[in-house]
This record gives structure tokens, sequence and C-alpha cells, in this order.
């Protein structure tokens, strides 16, 4: 169960991403859901002001849950922003092959069946490096956290994905995670927004 202030910072997370492109109109389709409900466009100093509450809300809400000192906030906030900047380029080149390999199996018995084999032989080696970044994270908070501290920490990176997910579908106009195929659940979770 997310605790409400969780919920809240999900929801002002929701309004920061509000101008990014929703993956199906990027690609120019259809939208799937209702835009009434958007939130409004943000100036820039507005945004930027959003997102410096959002990131002290969840700097004080990690803080107080792995009950940290300052000096391993501090390093938790740097090992926390260099892992994101990597998990971004992962999530960027999965959505890049991803999206290849659908275009490809749209065209049925025309398929390019070398590209669609090479396309497939690349990801395993994507697994690969998000396990690599995965153990690397970990090695890394080990020098300044509890093991206590980690699984706490891990458990709250869980709780906060899971809940950007699910208010993200909703924005879209999908149905309650509950409700969403297993497997799609499964590729979704694989997205890491940052924690800190």
């Amino acid at each position: 169960m997310i605790i409400p202030r969780l919920r809240r910072l999900m929801s002002i997370a929701l309004v920061l991403t509000a101008g990014a492109p929703i993956a199906g109109h990027a690609q120019g389709g259809p939208p799937r859901g209702d835009d009434r409900g958007a939130a409004p466009r943000m100036n820039a100093q507005q945004r930027e002001a959003l997102e410096k509450r959002f990131t002290a809300r969840i700097d004080a809400i990690v803080k107080e849950r792995l009950r940290l000192t300052d000096e391993q906030q501090v390093k938790l906030r740097e090992v926390a922003s260099r892992t994101e900047a990597a998990r971004r380029v992962l999530r960027r080149e999965e959505f890049v092959l991803r999206t290849a390999l659908r275009d490809e199996m749209k065209a049925g018995e025309k398929a390019n069946e070398t590209k669609v084999g090479d396309l497939l032989d690349q990801m395993p080696g994507l697994e690969r490096r998000k396990l690599d970044l995965l153990e690397s994270e970990q090695r890394d908070l080990a020098k300044f956290l509890s093991p206590t501290q980690r699984a706490r920490y891990f458990g709250l990176q869980d709780e906060l994905r899971r809940g950007m997910q699910d208010l993200q579908r909703r924005r879209m106009g999908m149905d309650d995670s509950t409700n969403a195929p297993t497997e799609s659940r499964g590729y979704r979770r694989r997205g890491n927004p940052p924690l800190m």
C-alpha cells in the first residue's frame, strides 16, 4: 500500500511530465485517453520550482524511512543520480529496440528474418547490462548503507515506481494496473524513474 505522502508526490511527478509526449502520440497514433483531465502547461520557472519541491519531499521521505545521516543522504543522492542517468540510456535503447522489432513484425510474412533475428539477439545483452547496473548500484550502496537500509531503499524505489506507473496508466486512459496483462505490467516495471 502506497503511503499518502508518496501518492501526493506521484501526482506531482505526473504534473512534471505532463508536457512530455506519450508514446502513442509520438508515433503519430491516436490518443489513448481524453486530454480534458490533463494537467495545465507550466512555464519554466513554475516547473523548476515544482521539481525542487518534489526532490526535497522525496529526499525527506527517503531520509526518514531509511534513517539516514546527512552524510549518507548526500552519498545516496550521488549514487541515485549516477545510476538513473545510466538507466535512462538503457531505457532509451530498449525503447528503440522494441519499437524496431514491433515495426518489423507488423509486416507479417514480409518481415525481414535477418533483421528480426539481429534485434532479438540484442535483447539478452540489454538485459545483462541492466543486471550489471543493478549489481554496480548495490555495490556502491553497500559502501555506506547497511543491508537493512538497502532493502528499505529497494522497497521504496519499487513502491514509487509501481505507483507512478498506475497513475500514468490512468492519465493515458487505461484500466487499473490489476487489469493490465501480466507481460505488460512486467515490461512497464522495468522503467525506473529517479527516486532522488
